[in-house]
């Protein structure tokens, strides 16, 4: 009996560690990427034409590209790399979250962790599964295919411009040109798409 206290004791030990880690992991990422948004910041915001600025309107969605996103590469902790757009609300409102992958099977997606989406106080945490399959992609070439996955709704309370992240060990910077893709990568995320909710 004692033992098993002991073993016991080990183990919420062990756990209560291996969250303090990973809270300490997050809050170093979070430090990280608050310094990469300072970065260049020294002009009015009317100023920002960086590659990854992207505008909405609610007519309209619209698809931000890992190729346009601002990358952080963790290659201690891949699940922490993110990709980070700036979203320019002109009309707020809520708006349907897709997150595009690009694969090679499209019965199992092979994500082994749950992804992480926030922008601006929303955040969304799921394991995309690919709800639908998109034959229409000319830029996606077999083997590869395109699956989308619905990952939820944002709520945008007010215009302005929001910060928009995707942290998931998917987000690795790629070529447009699928035929150049490894197999071995299996599945990438490519895009997420923001869709306005009709009222």
């Amino acid at each position: 009996m004692k033992l098993y206290i002991i073993f016991d004791t080990l183990k919420r030990q062990k756990l209560k560690m291996k969250e303090f880690v990973r809270g300490i992991e997050i809050f170093t990422l979070a430090a990280i990427m608050s310094l990469a948004g300072c970065k260049g910041s020294g002009g009015t915001s009317n100023d920002k034409t960086g590659k990854n600025d992207k505008s909405a309107a609610r007519e309209g969605g619209v698809t931000l590209m890992i190729a346009d996103a601002d990358l952080i590469q963790v290659d201690s902790n891949p699940q922490y790399n993110t990709a980070e757009w700036s979203f320019t609300v002109k009309n707020p409102g809520s708006y349907d979250v897709w997150l595009s992958s690009l694969t090679c099977d499209t019965s199992h997606l092979n994500f082994n962790d749950i992804v992480t989406i926030t922008a601006g106080d929303a955040r969304i945490e799921k394991k995309p599964i690919g709800d639908e399959i998109v034959t229409t992609d000319k830029s996606v070439k077999q083997p590869w295919y395109r699956a989308d996955s619905h990952m939820g709704s944002i709520f945008f309370r007010e215009p302005g411009e929001y910060q928009i992240q995707v942290i998931s060990d998917k987000v690795l910077p790629h070529p447009s040109d699928t035929s150049q893709l490894s197999i071995d990568k299996h599945t990438l995320i490519n895009s997420l798409i923001l869709k306005p909710l009709v009222d």
